[in-house]
């Protein structure tokens, strides 16, 4: 059964000049909210889930349903079959082809946690479930606010009627997106996690009847200086923060 306000959201178009990937479907969810006391959250969906190298869609080695694997050329008017396929390739994505080379930096975080995307127990969200190309940085002003505008609401929707009870944040542009988007409140920074020479700023806070929060400034994917150390003491340090009351 896929909830109706999933269905919805499914059959929902992207907003006009928004730069999302064409034949692409929305990414839900990757693995299933409904099972999962964690989630990572993160900005958007990468381009790399529904493109290959030479920017054309995935066929048979594709993460999720797209338009032309649905044989359909818009999802307004799908059928339950089609809005449910689309669910299921969400739900079961740690399952099949994942983005290891991504995910797994956060899997580390999510250890301390006592969970895991491959256990089912936790999965990952994004503030907006349509890939884009360009990437998110290079979006013009005008598309982020439509596209912000038409899916923070089913994010909220999503948090708030899940299991999730701890929400990780991985890097400061998702931070300040998320204060912006939801609303969300975090604390002064907890603390700075310091080695060598790079630094990572701690924050926690909360969604308003929602789950506790706790996010570091450091984009462990993609930003510099990220060593082995570092991945682990910040995972102790998130693993102490919450199991703190």
């Amino acid at each position: 059964m896929v909830a109706d306000y999933v269905a919805q959201r499914i059959r929902r178009p992207p907003p006009r000049d928004s730069a999302v990937v064409p034949g692409s479907t929305p990414v839900i969810a990757f693995g299933d909210p409904n099972a999962s006391r964690v989630a990572t959250l993160g900005l958007n969906p990468s381009r790399a889930e529904f493109l290959s190298p030479a920017g054309r869609l995935l066929d048979d080695d594709r993460r999720f349903e797209t338009l032309p694997s649905l044989g359909v050329e818009t999802l307004v008017d799908a059928s339950e079959q089609q809005v449910a396929s689309v669910w299921q390739g969400c739900r079961t994505y740690f399952q099949r082809n994942p983005y290891r080379r991504w995910f797994d930096q956060l899997e580390r975080i999510l250890a301390g946690v006592g969970a895991s995307y491959y256990t089912g127990s936790a999965c990952h969200l994004d503030l907006v479930q349509w890939a884009t190309d360009p990437v998110w940085r290079r979006l013009d002003s005008e598309a982020l606010l439509r596209l912000m505008s038409d899916d923070i609401p089913f994010l909220y929707r999503q948090l708030v009627s899940s299991p999730i009870e701890l929400i990780l944040l991985n890097g400061r542009r998702v931070l300040d997106e998320f204060q912006l988007a939801l609303n969300g409140r975090l604390e002064m920074q907890v603390e700075v996690l310091a080695v060598g020479r790079t630094s990572t700023s701690l924050y926690m806070g909360a969604l308003p009847s929602g789950p506790r929060v706790i996010g570091w400034s450091t984009n462990l994917q993609s930003s510099y200086g990220i060593t082995r150390e570092l991945r682990m003491r910040l995972a102790e340090r998130v693993a102490t923060l919450a199991s703190e009351n």
